[in-house]
């Protein structure tokens, strides 16, 4: 395929104002003017093809088989209109229309709305262009095509036609090629004709024989592009309001323009092993060793360490801080991990290793409970970089060694886990060492309390892994060891399987049970994890087993007899039938689910194995939508906590309801993008929400889910990225998602430990004072760190406190030492 034509730079700017996945539903806007195409659509009345097949729930209808050409253009807000066809989560979609003769073409239009609710517009619309034959070529990417007639304010709600009429081809099937991530939405699309003579040339450039893969290497393409013209933008406006020497000022601005004119020739990238980490390439490199130059012209040093802050987003175009004094302060208990950080700015136009050592803490020079991590920048596929993948610093001549690109900020991430330090503040410092620029150091300093962390946190963590058999999703055999193995070092102990780990066996014309199951399926998961608390399987079940329909005696039988094996045959591991829970149906939302849950849970819960049934209803707002018998079938309801908070008082005091008739409350999420996603309010906040309603987990959909690629290249992932550390057929990488879970399982256990410390110092008659304050701080913290974080605001932009967690925990931390 020939080179795909080059997105604008306004277009660009307005793809960097991508939203999280969301309900679209628009409060209240009014539809941008929009200019004129030609006339002469040849596209009208004609068939079409579309695939997938819409989905949108708001707009799908039957007559989205013809809407796209019938001449109708929606009118109200786009997405919740029948004229619109919609898509979801869909990387590609491809609709076809067929002109039924081979025709010239001058140029085509689309028409779309975006701008709110996380419908953000498209990066590029392929036009490919085929005669009889079926053998597309590409015409034009339309998106860049139609900048010149304007092109729509990414931070309101609009419609907009994208449109060309410079195009001098011909064709009887028209392709256009788009994606929906998470949405895309068209109500009209229209073909403009061209002159006669053009019916008769050569198509131009390389056949395309397969649609879907030459669209996944020119988007990949695309969005290379994307990066390096939005950061050549965001350059030339700092340029433009810098007070600089003129002519500093001219150089960067020629280093720009250059850079924007040789974006446009780039070489194509290697779809396999391409990773969009920061610089993306030689460019890229280039255009941000401009922003080092621009950094030196105003004033900053060659090297500039500053404090920034732990959890907070950070932009690739952030100016470091001035007359900055960083410090790196952590204070734990024995046995927890906790983070620390400081940030290298390289004002040069020249890559700089440094080397970092950290001296005079116990342990001697770079004691080994701290690991020292070198904060990566990646880009994502809605165009915003994000600094989360923590792979540690490599050792180079004693020290580690951080890597720090001309112009860019290097944030170095510190893990602390001390358990055999003991109690008190202990000082050092951290010597960061250039060859060209010298040394500079930073003050650390870890208090470690008189505590230590107990080995296995009270609050359950897992998140739908699925480490069975060869794995699913992002897990290989390749990666699974280290996968488990991360894992568990963030106290992931309840694993998930698929239903493949407890097979059903054979039974009679009565359901009763002939042959047992095969268990290798199951000891294999099992031995993988073999001290875990919680067994979790999706069952995934149908409204039979085998020949039984659900309801039947004969149902009833074969699944008691089902239950009552594998709650036995989990005795004979050494484990409880209770460890093992069964999640029947995933979110179910219908009362044909809810029935199929419930019979199941009868035939279960009749042979009293012990057995959990855990469910996931989704009847946002409104639980009394789902049938109440099942319920109160159910051993564990854990509702969506972002549908949890969002919903009416009402709701949550449903739940509060079920919790204190017996029926366990757990809590999930399974939001994406996970890198435009907070850490704090979406992943930590959730334990603390667990605290304040009594919930015994914590879930996230899902730890093993790369969106059917890899967590180092957005661009080419079919899906959306769950994954909160960084994941690849073949590696596995931390990331500040889930270290932020960890952080969050261990606030948990503060609380926990207080309300003990509180206990036990009743029980020794400790002043009454000191009593009440530890009581006030463990009633009133949890509330207040809630309502710091916005729970609403799950979107990692939010301006945010996010700092009120760790301020609360120390309160804890010194209150627990009071009480000893």
């Amino acid at each position: 395929m020939r080179t795909i034509a080059v997105v604008t730079l306004s277009l660009l700017i307005a793809l960097a104002s991508a939203a999280q996945d969301a309900n679209p539903v628009p409060s209240s806007a009014a539809p941008a003017a929009q200019p004129q195409p030609p006339a002469g659509n040849i596209a009208l009345g004609k068939p079409y093809k579309m695939e997938p097949t819409p989905g949108y729930e708001h707009c799908t209808d039957p007559g989205d088989a013809a809407q796209l050409t019938d001449g109708v253009y929606s009118e109200g807000y786009f997405w919740t209109q029948q004229t619109t066809v919609g898509w979801t989560h869909q990387p590609i979609i491809v609709v076809t229309i067929d002109l039924q003769e081979d025709l010239p073409i001058s140029g085509a239009s689309f028409n779309t709305g975006a701008g709110v609710a996380g419908v953000t517009w498209p990066i590029a619309i392929y036009m490919l262009v085929a005669g009889d034959d079926q053998i597309f070529y590409e015409a034009c990417e339309l998106v860049s095509m139609s900048a010149e007639h304007g092109l729509p304010d990414p931070s309101k709600y609009s419609v907009h036609r994208y449109w060309t009429d410079k195009l001098e081809t011909h064709g009887r099937y028209v392709a256009f090629v788009f994606g929906a991530q998470p949405y895309g939405f068209v109500d009209e699309i229209e073909v403009f004709k061209g002159d006669e003579e053009w019916v008769h040339r050569a198509y131009a450039g390389t056949p395309i024989k397969n649609i879907k893969d030459a669209m996944v290497r020119a988007s990949m393409q695309e969005a290379i592009r994307r990066r390096i013209l939005l950061d050549v933008a965001g350059l030339e406006e700092k340029l433009a309001n810098a007070a600089i020497d003129a002519g500093a000022k001219d150089a960067i601005a020629a280093g720009l323009k250059d850079a924007k004119d040789a974006a446009a020739k780039l070489p194509e990238a290697p779809l396999d092993t391409f990773k969009a980490i920061m610089p993306l390439n030689g460019l890229h490199r280039g255009v941000l060793a401009l922003q080092g130059a621009l950094w030196n012209a105003q004033g900053y040093p060659p090297l500039t360490l500053w404090q920034s802050p732990l959890w907070d987003q950070a932009s690739i175009l952030d100016d470091p801080a001035k007359d900055a004094s960083p410090k790196v302060a952590v204070h734990l208990m024995r046995n927890e991990y906790r983070a620390g950080c400081f940030s290298i700015s390289n004002a040069t136009r020249e890559h700089e290793t440094v080397l970092v050592n950290i001296a005079g803490l116990p342990g001697g020079v770079n004691p080994g409970y701290i690991r020292v991590h070198e904060v990566q920048w990646t880009d994502t596929k809605s165009g915003i970089p994000v600094a989360a993948a923590l792979p540690e610093a490599p050792k180079q001549d004693g020290g580690y060694a951080i890597e720090v690109p001309a112009g860019m900020t290097r944030q170095v991430w510190l893990t602390f886990h001390p358990e055999d330090v003991a109690a008190g503040t202990h000082t050092g410092e951290i010597a960061v060492t250039s060859a060209k620029h010298g040394e500079q150091k930073v003050p650390v300093e870890m208090r470690v309390f008189p505590f230590a962390f107990p080995e296995k946190p009270a609050l359950h963590f897992g998140g739908w892994d699925y480490t069975n058999g060869n794995g699913s999703r992002g897990i290989t055999l390749e990666n699974m060891a280290r996968f488990i193995e991360h894992c568990r070092e963030h106290f992931v102990d309840s694993p998930w399987a698929t239903s493949g780990v407890m097979p059903f066996g054979q039974f009679d014309a009565a359901g009763a049970m002939t042959a047992k199951p095969d268990t290798a399926a199951f000891d294999e998961w099992m031995a993988r994890w073999p001290d875990a608390a919680n067994y979790m399987v999706f069952a995934a079940v149908g409204p039979s087993l085998g020949n039984f329909a659900q309801g039947t005696p004969e149902f009833n039988k074969a699944v008691g007899e089902w239950a009552a094996f594998w709650a036995g045959y989990m005795r004979d591991k050494g484990k409880q039938p209770e460890q093992l829970a069964l999640l029947v149906l995933d979110e179910p939302s219908s009362a044909k689910q809810d029935e199929t849950i419930l019979l199941w849970a009868k035939a279960i819960r009749a042979m009293n194995t012990g057995i959990r049934i855990w469910e996931d209803p989704i009847y946002a707002g409104d639980m009394t939508k789902a049938n109440q018998e099942m319920v109160a079938a159910c051993h564990v309801l854990c509702p969506n906590r972002p549908l949890f908070l969002q919903g009416p008082e009402t709701y949550r005091q449903y739940f509060v309801d079920r919790r204190n008739e017996g029926i366990a409350l757990d809590f999930y999420s399974c939001s994406g993008p996970v890198r435009l996603l907070d850490p704090y309010s979406y992943h930590r906040m959730q334990a603390w929400e667990c605290w304040k309603y009594q919930a015994e987990a914590t879930y996230f959909w899902a730890l093993s889910d790369t969106g059917g690629g890899s967590s180092w290249n957005e661009y080419a992932a079919p899906g959306t990225d769950y994954c909160p550390f960084f994941l690849d057929a073949v590696s596995v990488t931390p990331g500040k998602h889930m270290e932020s879970i960890r952080e969050s399982v261990e606030d948990f256990e503060y609380l926990v430990m207080l309300r003990g410390a509180i206990a036990q110092a009743e029980k020794a008659n400790k002043p009454a004072e000191t009593i009440a304050k530890a009581r006030a701080l463990l009633e009133e913290a949890p509330g207040r760190v809630l309502e710091a974080s916005r729970a609403g605001a799950l979107n990692w932009k939010e301006p945010l406190d996010r700092d009120v967690a760790d301020r609360a925990r120390l309160e804890i931390l010194e209150t627990l030492t009071q009480l000893q």
